[in-house]
């Protein structure tokens, strides 16, 4: 059952631009403003996308580090397992736990340099298109006080 709203009934039948028109006192070219939001909303879309991708790209690396992780373990406790003195088994042991901490390091520092990569590109893409919305909404500005004392 669908459900009458009268709100998007109003917009649909209505330019709200051309309701500004008819006023002097605007301070702004509403239709440039409508574009400058329009860049807006095109541009966090965008860096929701590029998040999202890497996030996936993250969360990918993520599981095959886990993967490897499981494979390596199985290996190191078959190799425990072997036959030898309780000395050689410490000796091996102490080997195996640093090339693992080396190895979750590198793993570590991998994935949190992939975290601030994703975030410098999305931040780097949402602060041009800040400054240059900053720069429109000036224009229009000044455009609206043009024709004002025209």
């Amino acid at each position: 059952m669908a459900q009458d709203n009268t709100f998007s009934a109003f917009l649909k039948s209505n330019d709200i631009s051309k309701f500004f028109d008819s006023y002097q006192a605007v301070p702004f070219d509403f239709q440039s403003l409508l574009e400058t939001q329009r860049k807006n909303l095109q541009s966090f879309s965008e860096a929701q996308q590029l998040l999202i991708g890497n996030i996936q790209a993250i969360a990918q690396r993520q599981a095959e580090i886990v993967s490897h992780m499981m494979h390596e373990q199985s290996e190191i406790t078959q190799e425990l397992m072997r036959e030898g003195t309780p000395e050689e088994k410490m000796a091996k042991n102490a080997q195996i736990f640093k090339k693992s901490y080396e190895q979750a390091m590198t793993n570590l520092s991998e994935i949190s340099d992939m975290v601030k990569t994703s975030n410098t590109q999305a931040s780097s893409l949402l602060n041009k298109r800040l400054s240059a919305s900053m720069k429109e909404i000036q224009g229009a500005i000044d455009t609206s006080k043009k024709k004002v004392a025209a």
